[in-house]
C-alpha cells in the first residue's frame, strides 16, 4: 500500500521493545512499569484509532502481564506495559492504527473478573452480525478462559467470559479491544479453538489487513505460555501462517484469523429533503416560541436546549413540522438544504417580515434517506434559533447542516 506523506489512513507496524531479544533493557517483573512511545510512519490528519494484536507470547505461568495504549496523537501513541506478579520475556506485539469513523475500536484494558459486560459504542450503523475482540493482556493462570461477543445492537456490544473450572476463585484479569464496523470490513474471518500447532496457506488481499487475534488460552502442566505467529511468502500472493510453541507444550487457545478491509464502499448519507411547504398564520397557534414535531414517532421538542434524535433505519420516510411564532419587529430567515450532493438548488432560502396579519409560520418539510439506516439528528433550540444537523459517520466524523431558522430584529 503506498502511504502519504501527510493525511494517513490507515498504518501498521510491530513494536518490539517489549522482547528481550531486540530490547535488553526489558525485563518484565516486580511492578516495573515500562512505556514506550511509537511513532507511526507518516502522521495523520486527525487522531486516529489503534488496536494490537499479540504476535508472540513468552510469559510464565502465574504472570500478571498488563499492557494498555495511552496518549495516541497524530504522530505516535505510546504502550504502557508492567507485570505485577511473574515475569514476561517477549511479548511481541503488532499495532493498526485507523483514521475512519466507519471503524468503531472500544478499550477495555486490565478488566477485572469480567463475567458479562455491555460496552456503548458511538456509530449506530456498525454491523450487528460480527465483530472481533482482541486479547491483549492476562494474569496467566490455571485457568481456561474465552472471551466472545454475545450480541451487537445499535447502541452497545456486549462481551462474556467463560472460564473452566467456572469455580476458580482466584482473580482473572484481561485486557482486550473490540473491533466494530461495516459488514464489508470483516472478510474471511474463521474462529478456531487450537491445542496443537496450526497451520493454514493464506491467499493475500489488496487493501487489506491479514490479522490474528487471540480470544482465550488454556493451560496446560508447563511454566510458560510460549505461542508464536509466522508468516511465510510462497509466492503467488500465497503465504503461509503459522501458530506454533517452542520449548515447551502447546499451549491451547482460541484465535481467529481473516482480512480487515481497508478501502470501503459503504457511505452515510445525509436525508434528502423532497417535500417543503411554509404556511402563514395570522392566529397564534403555538403556546411556545419554536417546537420541532417528529410526526413519524410523534416526538415535540418545544423547549430551550440541544436535543439527540434517532430515526430507525427502517423509517424511509421522515416528516417534520417546525412551528415558529413570529413576535411583531422580528424577522424570520430560514435556510434549507436540499441535500448534500445536489447539483443545482441546493438551498431553500426565503425570509418572511412579522405583522398583525403573520404571526406565526408552519414549515412542513419531509425528507427521505438514501439507503436504509439509522439517522442521529442534533436539534439546537434556543429563544431566537432552531437548528439541525445530522452526524455521520464516514472516513470523518460530518454533521450536516439541515436547516436553520433565526429570528432577527428588523
Amino acid at each position: 500500500m503506498i502511504q502519504l506523506i501527510y493525511g494517513n489512513k490507515f498504518d501498521e507496524g510491530f513494536c518490539l521493545e517489549t522482547c528481550q531479544q531486540q530490547n535488553a533493557n526489558f525485563d518484565c517483573r516486580d511492578q516495573i512499569p515500562y512505556t514506550f512511545i511509537i511513532p507511526f510512519n507518516y502522521p495523520f490528519e486527525t487522531i486516529p484509532q489503534v488496536f494490537i494484536i499479540l504476535d508472540l507470547i513468552s510469559v510464565d505461568v502465574k504472570t500478571d502481564f498488563r499492557i494498555q495504549i495511552q496518549d495516541v496523537t497524530i504522530s505516535n501513541f505510546s504502550l504502557l506495559v508492567v507485570c505485577l506478579t511473574g515475569w514476561a520475556s517477549c511479548v511481541r506485539i503488532k499495532w493498526y492504527a485507523i483514521d475512519d469513523q466507519r471503524f468503531q475500536i472500544i478499550n477495555a484494558f486490565n478488566t477485572i473478573n469480567l463475567t458479562e459486560m455491555t460496552y456503548q459504542h458511538k456509530n449506530k450503523n456498525v454491523n450487528t452480525e460480527i465483530g472481533l475482540i482482541t486479547l491483549i493482556s492476562h494474569n496467566f493462570d490455571e485457568i481456561n478462559f474465552k472471551l466472545q461477543i454475545i450480541e451487537i445492537t445499535s447502541e452497545n456490544v456486549t462481551v462474556s467470559l467463560t472460564k473452566v473450572p467456572e469455580d476458580f476463585l482466584q482473580q482473572v484479569q484481561v485486557g482486550f479491544q473490540i473491533i466494530l464496523g461495516p459488514k464489508e470490513v470483516f472478510q474471511n474471518f474463521l474462529f478456531l479453538d487450537s491445542t496443537n500447532d496450526y497451520s493454514k496457506l493464506i491467499e493475500e488481499k489488496q487493501n487489506a489487513w491479514f490479522i490474528s487475534p487471540f480470544t482465550g488460552m488454556g493451560y496446560p502442566y508447563t511454566d510458560a505460555v510460549r505461542l508464536d505467529k509466522q508468516y511465510q511468502f510462497q509466492g503467488n500472493s500465497l503465504y503461509q501462517y503459522s501458530l506454533a510453541t517452542w520449548w515447551s507444550a502447546f499451549t491451547p487457545c482460541s484465535h481467529s484469523h481473516g482480512f480487515l478491509s481497508q478501502v470501503l464502499t459503504t457511505k452515510f448519507y445525509s436525508l434528502n429533503l423532497y417535500q417543503f411547504e411554509v404556511k402563514q398564520k395570522s392566529q397564534l397557534g403555538s403556546t411556545t416560541s419554536i417546537s420541532v414535531h417528529f410526526l413519524e414517532n410523534n416526538q415535540i421538542l418545544n423547549t430551550t436546549g440541544e436535543f439527540y434524535v434517532t430515526l430507525e433505519k427502517d423509517l424511509t420516510d421522515i416528516r417534520i413540522d417546525i412551528n415558529v411564532v413570529c413576535p411583531l419587529g422580528k424577522w424570520i430567515e430560514s435556510n434549507f438544504e436540499k441535500c448534500l450532493d445536489c447539483p443545482i438548488q441546493k438551498l431553500y432560502k426565503q425570509n418572511y417580515k412579522c405583522s398583525n396579519t403573520l404571526k406565526e409560520l408552519v414549515f412542513k418539510i419531509q425528507y427521505s434517506k438514501q439507503a436504509q439506516a439509522y439517522s442521529e439528528l442534533l436539534i439546537n433550540i434556543s429563544e431566537n434559533l432552531c437548528d439541525m444537523k445530522q452526524i455521520l459517520y464516514n472516513q470523518k466524523l460530518e454533521e450536516i447542516i439541515m436547516f436553520s431558522i433565526n429570528l432577527t430584529d428588523i
